[in-house]
């Protein structure tokens, strides 16, 4: 066969030609050159119908992209004839011909054939297409292509500055405000894009933050919902639902199990107790803690970490597991709050009181309580002022309405010390009248209890003194939940103003210190503070420094960690509304191992185990009169004089003793 025939085989062979030219570049440059006229010509005739199937022209394109980098010189117009092409006929190209382009866009990038910031706003731009395959292929791409280019210490300024800008652009874009149309689709990819990589630590400055910001107001539910969840829980990592389907369409990562701690916990506690059991708690636990410190910012969030190893109990260790890094609350970085609040108070309120009728668009009970949380929180965390929040609220405030608890919660979250009073005490009343009743059920009580020491927490002024000590009362309720809800109360007043409280429930601490007049709990009038003392848990670092004694140093760990823990916590949620002993979240029975050690823990600093009747012995005694008396039949002290006149008492002695007896024991209870 001659040369010519061989030639003429390669050019209809083009994986053949492809594996050559890889092989030898300076030997097929020839061959290439004619491919690529090839394709120039064949482009000329394709543009004229662009949606035509065109197979072949497809594998020629994907030939070469893969040889390209091997020919710099001569493909250096290949890109720009790719871009052109998708940026002039994207909406009517076929769909497989048109991933094969994109394909071939995203290995020319890979190779360093052409720049990110070339090819990046034509794959935002191709999140317009109806293609849930491609939409998940340029999703992945651009993820990790923003990862690469901020790889380590190094941050691509210029990228992410052009990309946030670009994002915002499609975000506020006209056609976005539609959901039946093309913009939809890529206002919602560009911020699942955005919200991503602030979750892999990529992009967590102020400007990333406000343009997932101003997806909160899109009229949109679906791209709405997005970044309000985002900024209720910034770390949560969550299905990527696209809009034809409810398939996810997340980075191409397995799907990690959603592990239901409280399922968990309550089969603990009914099941029978094996090692096995044991085993799957202590490994959920550890991954809900890892989830929490997560979330304090304590551990990062990236994809380099395997978090399915604490739930599979894998014993794999990565480099960076344990180290902290920074997290900014997203919260503190939205400018503008206070507008920010009112733009979403608007649509809630107009979504509460308007109507379907005229084509108008109504959200959802479930939507606007999920905005409410959000304002809420942004209230509570910058100490706004919104007066209409606290009446709008009132009208939700009975036990019967649906997600009360969360209600309640929202309540108490969006109180701060700068609210004013006479707002709240409506409210505070409202939820004595209707939570807190005699004919009301344990679990409604326990909640609107602990939803008035939560607002009492944040604004001690809200609670009026008569109101105060009728809810006091409830410390002697037979429900326990109940009774340790009302006792949270009292231990809070006892602690803020004791003053408010009847003397006889305000201890005696406190008693002893307004008898003397060296108590500090005198409570300040609306809008007055003390001068800071010192700096909060400032005693944990000096525990912390202490590198001389590792027990104490490992100690002080724990603690500063918990401080950290119990500061960062600026919301309410439903089990702090239900209370601990109502919402299983401290129901749980103790494992054997926790009642070995509390029995051990409390045998510590005592005598050895040992018989009443061999401590006598040991001390050479026998038992008194009266202690024999207490073991003897009743026929024999039948005729004893103390017997006889006790018997004989009236009924007014009878009731005296009855109430000294009561008086002790009042005196040695609570």
């Amino acid at each position: 066969m001659g040369r010519k025939s061989r030639s003429e085989n390669l050019l209809n062979n083009l994986p053949q030609l492809q594996n050559l030219i890889k092989r030898d570049p300076h030997s097929y440059q020839e061959e290439f050159v004619q491919q690529l006229s090839h394709f120039e010509a064949s482009l000329a005739i394709f543009e004229l119908k662009p949606d035509e199937e065109a197979k072949e022209f497809g594998e020629l394109i994907n030939f070469l992209s893969q040889v390209a980098k091997c020919y710099p010189k001569k493909s250096t117009r290949f890109p720009k004839q790719l871009i052109d092409l998708l940026q002039k006929h994207y909406p009517v190209l076929n769909g497989d011909l048109r991933k094969a382009i994109v394909q071939a866009l995203i290995l020319l990038r890979s190779r360093g054939v052409v720049s990110n910031l070339r090819v990046m706003p034509l794959f935002f731009t191709l999140f317009r297409c109806r293609d849930k395959s491609l939409r998940k292929l340029l999703y992945t791409h651009i993820i990790n292509d923003v990862k690469l280019a901020n790889k380590g210490k190094h941050r691509n300024h210029k990228l992410n500055k052009a990309l946030q800008g670009f994002m915002y652009t499609m975000i506020t874009a006209a056609d976005a405000q539609d959901k039946h149309g093309e913009g939809a689709l890529a206002a919602k990819k560009s911020l699942d894009v955005c919200v991503e990589l602030y979750r892999k630590n990529i992009w967590t400055d102020a400007k990333a933050v406000n343009v997932i910001a101003q997806a909160c107001f899109s009229p949109i539910t679906k791209v709405m919902m997005t970044a309000v969840q985002f900024f209720l829980n910034p770390q949560k990592r969550s299905g990527d639902n696209d809009e034809s389907g409810s398939e996810a369409e997340n980075d191409g990562s397995t799907k990690k199990k959603f592990v239901n701690i409280q399922m968990i916990q309550h089969q603990s506690n009914v099941n029978k107790k094996t090692k096995y059991r044991t085993r799957v708690m202590s490994r959920v636990a550890r991954a809900h803690r890892r989830e929490q410190a997560k979330k304090l910012g304590q551990l990062p969030a990236s994809d380099e970490e395997d978090d399915d190893d604490e739930v599979t109990g894998g014993k794999k260790k990565k480099k960076n597991a344990g180290k902290p890094v920074v997290n900014f609350d997203v919260l503190s970085l939205i400018h503008d709050p206070q507008g920010f609040v009112e733009k979403l108070f608007a649509r809630v309120h107009s979504s509460a009181t308007s109507t379907k009728r005229g084509g108008s668009t109504v959200d959802r009970f479930e939507v606007r309580l999920v905005l409410l949380k959000l304002i809420s929180r942004l209230i509570g965390h910058h100490q706004l002022q919104l007066m209409a929040f606290y009446p709008f609220l009132q009208r939700y405030l009975q036990p019967h309405q649906v997600d009360v608890t969360q209600i309640l919660a929202v309540l108490a979250t969006g109180t701060h010390a700068f609210t004013p009073p006479d707002v709240l005490q409506p409210l505070i009343r409202a939820i004595a009248d209707n939570f807190v009743a005699d004919h009301c059920s344990p679990e409604v009580m326990c909640a609107g209890l602990n939803t008035v020491r939560a607002i009492a927490t944040r604004q001690p002024l809200s609670v009026d003194p008569d109101l105060l000590n009728d809810l006091v009362l409830y410390r002697k309720h037979k429900d326990k939940g109940v009774m340790m809800a009302a006792r949270s109360l009292l231990a809070l007043y006892r602690e803020v103003n004791p003053e408010m409280l009847h003397r006889r429930d305000r201890g005696r601490e406190a008693t002893i210190g307004l008898i003397s007049g060296t108590t500090d709990k005198t409570l300040l009038g609306f809008g007055a503070s003390r001068a800071a003392e010192g700096v909060d848990g400032v005693e944990l670092l000096e525990k912390y420094e202490e590198k001389a004694r590792p027990a104490a140093t490992e100690n002080g760990n724990d603690e500063w960690a918990q401080w950290e823990e119990d500061e960062a916590k600026d919301y309410v949620d439903d089990w702090d509304i239900l209370g601990d002993y109502h919402s299983r979240r401290r129901r749980r029975k103790a494992t054997y191992e926790e009642r070995t050690s509390t029995i051990m823990a409390g045998r510590e600093g005592r005598e050895k185990f040992g018989s009443s009747k061999a401590k006598r012995e040991k001390e050479g005694r026998s038992l008194s009169n009266k202690e024999k008396r207490k073991t003897k039949d009743y026929k024999m002290i039948a005729h004893k004089r103390s017997v006889v006149t006790k018997g004989k008492r009236s009924l007014v002695q009878k009731r005296r003793d009855l109430r000294k007896h009561i008086v002790k024991q009042k005196k040695n209870g609570f």
